[in-house]
């Protein structure tokens, strides 16, 4: 299977919300809107043999070495990950056994995944909690989470009298913790039911969207890692490993989601020049370039989502955030351009620890400063036409 397959079979319904940021038409949940007018997206990789003078290719092989060194740091000790997953797995065999006895009708478990960076091989430092997505068929409110969260206590120490732990309630679910161990039960329900949602009642349609796809996330991820070699698989964990971290320390790019970052990761790494794979130091370079070339921007040809047809990654960043993530893009490909120093800094192996976006920077002489902001309020309001204006008003 190449490595851009997409497989049809993620083609059933969606919430209501999960359209396309720029979208202000109303259309029925299963009909796709049209695409939206495009402008395509300058990728320096793609153009680099017919740019004279360019440096960056072997700049880039060095440095994916030193890629693949600063994921090693980062990743948990196979201690920590065990320990995590294993109370994961007491989690979801606690909510597999509410499953097949139904003690809460009321709230009815219908389906239990486990997904997130514990699973798709990806976990860093930062990764202190397991997540586990259950599907219900009651309309969850925030007394049904404390419910199913007391429940699925009670059945880890049911099975386990030894284990001590205790359910918080949070807004798309519940953290069950135990001894510094957390796994994150995340609610979602049946897309179609997402109509009968009262927003004073019951959870965020948002957050349970969020929550839904993320059980297509990992099942897509999960089936390309399996046709790419294991060496190649380790190249791109340690891709997504390293673009975790930069992504915690410079808050213009916080406003990325995980999967718009894995996604984005996985385009710079496997759909090169004539198709082929490129190597790590260029595919983290490119990452920012695409940003800063605006492929979130409105109206610019992103990339589509193979987990929902007819939507494109990062369409749930507001105006305001496709904004602030191209800025910072921007300010950190200058940093690029001043040598490995800056590679480095990037990177997180060397230089300072402040936030290069929102921050003034000199590099061997040079000052760099943070891009302005872009966007305004209002800027893509429709301007009143001449027709309407000419209308009296009674």
């Amino acid at each position: 299977m190449p490595f851009g397959h997409r497989n049809n079979s993620y083609k059933y319904g969606g919430f209501r919300q999960y359209r396309p940021v720029q979208q202000t038409q109303n259309y029925n949940q299963f009909e796709a809107p049209p695409p939206p007018p495009s402008r395509s997206v300058f990728d320096f990789t793609l153009e680099q043999g017919n740019l004279a003078g360019t440096k960056t290719a072997k700049t880039d092989l060095v440095f994916a070495k030193e890629i693949v060194e600063r994921a090693a740091n980062l990743t948990p000790s196979p201690e920590v990950r065990n320990q995590i997953k294993q109370y994961a797995q007491k989690v979801i065999v606690a909510l597999e056994k509410e499953h097949r006895e139904n003690t809460l009708p009321e709230v009815g478990v219908t389906r239990i995944m486990h997904v997130g960076s514990f699973v798709t091989g990806t976990s860093t430092h930062l990764s202190d909690k397991s997540d586990v997505v259950v599907q219900l068929k009651c309309l969850p409110s925030f007394e049904t989470l404390l419910i199913l969260g007391n429940k699925i206590v009670e059945n880890i120490q049911s099975a386990d009298p030894s284990e001590t732990g205790v359910a918080l309630p949070t807004e798309d679910g519940c953290i069950i913790s135990s001894h510094n161990k957390q796994v994150r039960v995340l609610v979602t329900i049946n897309p179609l039911d997402s109509v009968k949602l009262e927003p004073e009642l019951h959870l965020d349609e948002t957050r349970m969207m969020i929550n839904h796809f993320s059980l297509r996330h990992v099942s897509w991820l999960t089936e390309m890692t399996e046709c790419i070699p294991k060496e190649t698989v380790q190249e791109y964990h340690a891709l997504i490993r390293v673009l975790k971290d930069v992504r915690s320390r410079f808050r213009g790019l916080q406003p990325l989601s995980v999967w718009a970052l894995q996604f984005l990761a996985f385009h710079c790494l496997f759909d090169g020049p004539n198709r082929q794979k490129t190597n790590l130091g260029t595919a983290f370079r490119r990452f920012f370039e695409l940003i800063s070339a605006g492929i979130f921007l409105p109206k610019a040809a992103g990339l589509m989502d193979p987990t929902a047809p007819n939507h494109r990654i990062g369409f749930d960043l507001t105006f305001e955030q496709m904004d602030e993530v191209c800025i910072a893009a921007q300010t950190l490909i200058r940093v690029f351009a001043t040598g490995d120093d800056g590679y480095r800094a990037i990177l997180g192996t060397e230089g300072t620890a402040a936030d290069l976006t929102k921050t003034t920077s000199v590099w061997n002489g040079i000052t760099i400063q943070p891009s302005e902001t872009a966007y305004e309020d209002g800027c893509y309001d429709q301007p009143p036409s001449a027709e309407a204006e000419k209308i009296p008003v009674v």
